[in-house]
């Protein structure tokens, strides 16, 4: 119980501390996304004249991407920034990076909100096919945890994983058929693609919210191992870590 008290309060502290003094508050959870969307309609809206309902196929992606994105660039801080308070408070380290994933959580459900009101007018279907947002949510949150746990707990000893972490993210971003379709990959290129666990999370997505249908079993067996096989190594190599975070951070 203590724990999850913890956790609501790390969580409300987080939502309250990110939009603290800002003028539109929580529409930037859902501003920056149509700032990419604007961008790519400029740019590839003619290239992919021959997708149906672009906007809606970019979008799909968008949100999800940003979701991931800042659990994770938040979450990789998280544990250093935290370090006066757990010097200072019995508090379990990993409720830290899992805190950044219900701050994050909360701001994914105002954007999709908003999404669900703007959407019809580019394509949008509503269907029972929805429901299977919640499971495959469920599965990238775990997976998006996984990698903001680990990687908080290797910054904790190695200052620069942060950095590289900013470093690497905009090449995640453009391997992920986001704005762009699959067909366009080279051949020689798709394994790159594919190994990236974030493809399969997106295409997962964009069954029920760009085809407006359940998503392939298969594919869905891919994200729950992704999903369950990082956080068994996450949280493997996190208790190993923590033993040394107050002599460290």
């Amino acid at each position: 119980m203590q724990s999850i008290n913890q956790l609501y309060a790390l969580s409300k502290r987080n939502v309250i501390l990110r939009y603290k003094h800002s003028l539109i508050g929580f529409l930037w959870g859902f501003i920056k996304p149509m700032l990419y969307l604007f961008i790519f309609i400029i740019i590839f809206s003619a290239q992919f004249s021959s997708v149906n309902h672009y906007v809606l196929y970019a979008t799909s992606g968008i949100l999800f991407w940003f979701y991931f994105s800042n659990i994770v660039s938040q979450g990789v801080q998280s544990i250093v920034q935290a370090a006066g308070i757990i010097k200072s408070v019995q508090v379990e380290p990993m409720l830290f990076p899992l805190a950044e994933v219900f701050t994050e959580l909360f701001n994914l459900i105002l954007a999709l909100l908003i999404y669900f009101i703007i959407m019809p007018w580019f394509g949008l279907q509503f269907s029972f096919y929805m429901l299977w947002l919640i499971p495959t949510l469920i599965l990238f949150s775990i997976f998006s945890f996984s990698t903001a746990m680990l990687l908080s707990a290797l910054n904790v000893y190695f200052r620069d994983v942060s950095i590289l972490w900013n470093t690497i993210q905009p090449a995640i971003f453009y391997l992920t058929p986001i704005a762009y379709t699959e067909d366009l990959i080279p051949q020689k290129f798709a394994l790159v693609i594919k190994l990236n666990p974030i493809y399969y999370f997106i295409k997962l997505f964009r069954y029920p919210l760009y085809s407006s249908s359940s998503p392939d079993s298969y594919l869905f067996g891919i994200c729950t191992c992704i999903s369950l096989g990082s956080l068994i190594i996450s949280y493997f190599l996190f208790q190993r870590l923590k033993n040394q975070f107050i002599t460290s951070i």
